[in-house]
């Protein structure tokens, strides 16, 4: 008796903080009296170099028994690498419980090379056992239980035949085939793109040069192209520049010219034209075009009488 009481007390001081032995419950539906179990898999168990491989353990309990919400698992795949986070997919048939956790694994590195000749170490790998924990409100582990992978073979993706050829030459001819791509779609041929890009480009800068010019125009008026008449009188002079202020517009132009027909004119000449000129100079509206046109006949015709 007091061995066996030593032994006990040896074992619960040197126990790990997760119990390693799930308590028995009678009426478990799990079976074996136990709280739930953990089944793990590893697919494919043998792969070439390079390839992804599949890790699921999946924990059935009975909800009476066990909330699936505080189980928690601690798995290693060293030299194995997760790619992602491991997907969790949770499932429940009345008193059954099914939680699985679902890695996937790569392993590029030199440890899980294929060497040549075959060596296990470097070829056969065996993770560590899974830890599944069951919580305790407080978030301390009850108990556990491992659930053990399955071990991994890696192949190297060198045929025999290229071994047989590099021990011979030592010498490795590389070659890659290229998967081809597929050519891309367009939802409007750029072709069409470029050729409507181009017009545009051409319009616009028509359009521009359009402005420009008007611009240019309108702020340097070539006065004395426009302006040239033929050698007359100074009164002809001044109703040229009056025609030519009122078919362009230029309202101060024009009143200048109403001035100068009038200075031109003077009074002896045609006191009413006169009278009429500087009216239509200083007058606070724009003269109508009539008005215009008709002083520009009457000027017109004392020049011919003067003549």
């Amino acid at each position: 008796m007091r061995r066996a009481l030593a032994v006990a007390v040896f074992a619960l001081a040197f126990a790990p903080a997760a119990a390693a032995v799930l308590p028995i419950y009678k009426g478990s539906s799990v079976g074996e009296g136990l709280p739930f179990k953990a089944y793990a898999s590893i697919t494919p168990t043998v792969h070439l170099f390079g390839d992804s491989i599949t890790a699921k353990l999946a924990v059935v309990a009975d909800t009476h028994l066990v909330n699936p919400q505080r189980l928690r698992v601690k798995a290693s795949f060293t030299p194995y690498e997760a790619v992602k986070p491991p997907s969790i997919l949770r499932l429940q048939i009345g008193r059954f419980a099914q939680v699985t956790w679902t890695w996937t694994l790569r392993c590029i590195t030199s440890p899980c090379v294929p060497r040549t000749p075959p060596d296990d170490h470097y070829h056969v790998f065996h993770f560590h056992p899974a830890h599944v924990e069951y919580l305790r409100v407080n978030r301390s582990p009850a108990y556990g239980i491992d659930a053990y992978w399955p071990p991994v073979q890696v192949d190297s993706q060198i045929t025999p035949g290229v071994v047989a050829f590099l021990q011979k030459t030592n010498k490795l001819n590389w070659s890659l085939d290229l998967t081809p791509v597929a050519a891309p779609t367009y939802r409007v041929s750029p072709s069409l793109v470029f050729w409507l890009a181009l017009a545009l480009a051409g319009v616009l800068g028509a359009g521009a040069l359009a402005l420009a010019t008007r611009w240019f125009l309108l702020v340097f008026p070539r006065r004395g192209a426009a302006l040239a008449v033929e050698p007359g009188t100074p009164l002809e002079r001044a109703l040229a520049v009056l025609r030519y202020a009122h078919e362009h517009g230029d309202e101060t132009l024009q009143r200048k010219a109403f001035e100068r027909v009038a200075g031109e004119l003077g009074v002896e000449q045609a006191d009413e034209l006169t009278r009429v000129a500087r009216e239509l100079a200083w007058s606070a509206r724009t003269p109508e075009d009539d008005e215009v046109e008709e002083f520009a006949e009457r000027a017109r015709g004392e020049t011919e009488v003067d003549a």
